[in-house]
């Protein structure tokens, strides 16, 4: 009888882990507007360099969670190459824009440009990494 739950466990789980992750390139899309909203709205919050400086465990979290939406979707391209993938609305090109405008912002407090630059560091080399090892 353990046994039978044991099994009926270990299935449940393996559903419940396969029904939660993206199953499309428009899944990764949403998720990544959705952490980029995110990121906008705490960069909004921060008017002064120590504010920044409280936020940058924060802001790496972010940047680390947005490039892993990305590595995860360029895995899926890679897995699937001839699925199709879709073209940048406009809606998605006003997200990009206020994401830019928030970091120009903030990049004209004084020593901004490095702490961001440091909190972007070890996601953007988990990226690099990715697409190095999808490039072999």
């Amino acid at each position: 009888m353990n046994r039978y739950r044991h099994v009926f466990f270990l299935i449940g789980c393996f559903l419940f882990l396969t029904s939660c992750g993206p199953k499309s390139l428009e899944d990764y899309k949403e998720e990544g507007k959705g952490i980029t909203r995110s990121l906008i709205q705490e960069l909004r919050e921060i008017r002064n360099r120590d504010q920044l400086l409280a936020s940058t465990s924060l802001l790496q979290k972010r940047f680390d969670q947005l490039v892993f939406v990305m590595i995860g979707a360029r895995e899926f391209q890679y897995k699937y190459p001839n699925m199709e993938s879709h073209e940048l609305t406009l809606a998605d090109h006003e997200l990009s824009d206020k994401l830019r405008i928030e970091l120009n912002r903030i990049y004209h407090i004084e020593g901004a440009k490095q702490i961001i630059e440091k909190c972007q560091e070890m996601a953007l080399n988990r990226l690099d990494a990715c697409e190095k090892k999808l490039s072999k």
